[in-house]
């Protein structure tokens, strides 16, 4: 695969759901300028299994570019983008005001940060340096193994890897928001276990600098995690306390509930997970998501409503039994075995 193309893509991976970006756009964000055409070569000839949100690029027009053929793809990708909530008009096109992306968009009443004056994107490879001497093959092949994961290894233990994290955060104290979140992105565009989750670890070391707008950010990485080892750290770690902050954003969790992608369900239950745990949190909320999805047959739901009821009982025991018993019959054994572990 090209740089050019590499740098395409990692454009591409950061459009959020439900915003749509040109060919001309993506171009410019990725530093190659008038070169629309290519970004359409790239996305021609991407790999196959490559996790891409390809159906958010469209034309200049706003429309979903022709491919010469009877009509199937392009009405294909307006499907989804429609299920986004990207509307069309009767003339096949979307408001760009309205659903453009615009990368550097900040409400109203804010001013912009400076960024830092060491561009994030070289971080990338500085920070694979770092990490590199600290893995181990065999580290490397049972992590893949273990996580069935089609993502490269390196191999470096999770307290090597926070202890690097720890180090790199105290040559870098003046981190601002935008650079953090341009880093977390780089690292997640790559093909890298390790570095992905020093995206991870480094957001929530500074979920401080995040705001509520942010959420778009890290449901597009919860998208592309399709793995617990991701999910259950954003979820519960990052979104948790941007929720807290923010009651508005629950109504993104009562989005997540019903999402087709049951990573993002669990991820909705998930994000409750720790005021919870502290004998507070909102646990009607999490009554009405478990009463919605106690009868899955999905093993990660079923799992994670009994990790959630298994963190309550132990500051309420109670709670969770009259749960239990209330729903007798409607508990499968992977939730009830896991709610029951401390009672």
């Amino acid at each position: 695969m090209s740089n050019a193309y590499e740098k395409i893509y990692a454009v591409i991976r950061r459009v959020p759901r439900g915003k749509v970006v040109t060919y001309g756009q993506v171009a410019a964000l990725a530093g190659l300028p008038k070169r629309a055409r290519l970004v359409g070569t790239a996305l021609r000839e991407a790999p196959d299994g490559l996790d891409l949100p390809w159906q958010r690029v469209i034309n200049a027009g706003g429309k979903v570019s022709s491919r010469g053929g009877l009509g199937v793809q392009e009405g294909f990708q307006r499907h989804l983008l429609e299920e986004e909530g990207v509307v069309f008009d009767t003339h096949g096109r979307t408001d760009l005001e309205r659903f453009g992306w615009d990368p550097d968009a900040l409400p109203r009443g804010r001013k912009k940060v400076a960024r830092t004056k060491k561009a994030p994107a070289s971080e990338v490879y500085h920070i694979e340096a770092i990490l590199r001497p600290l893995g181990s093959r065999e580290r490397a092949a049972g992590g893949k193994s273990y996580l069935k994961s089609g993502l490269e290894f390196i191999g470096v233990t999770t307290p090597d890897l926070r202890a690097a994290l720890r180090l790199w955060l105290k040559t870098h104290p003046d981190l601002d928001r935008p650079a953090l979140l341009s880093l977390a992105a780089d690292l997640w565009a790559t093909n890298s276990h390790e570095l992905r989750a020093f995206g991870m670890e480094l957001l929530q070391a500074r979920v401080a600098l995040l705001r509520s707008e942010d959420i778009d950010l890290l449901e597009d990485l919860l998208r592309r995690s399709r793995s617990w080892a991701y999910v259950d750290f954003i979820a519960p770690q990052i979104v948790g306390p941007l929720v807290e902050r923010d009651p508005r954003l629950n109504a993104r969790l009562d989005r997540w509930v019903k999402d087709p992608d049951f990573w993002l369900r669990r991820a909705a239950v998930l994000a409750l997970l720790i005021p919870l745990r502290r004998g507070a949190g909102d646990w009607p909320r999490f009554v009405r998501y478990a009463d919605r999805l106690l009868e899955e047959k999905e093993f990660f739901i079923r799992k994670a409503l009994g990790w959630v009821l298994r963190e309550v009982s132990k500051k309420d025991p109670e709670r969770v039994w009259r749960f239990l018993k209330e729903r007798e019959g409607r508990v499968s054994g992977v939730t009830r075995r896991e709610a029951e572990k401390y009672l």
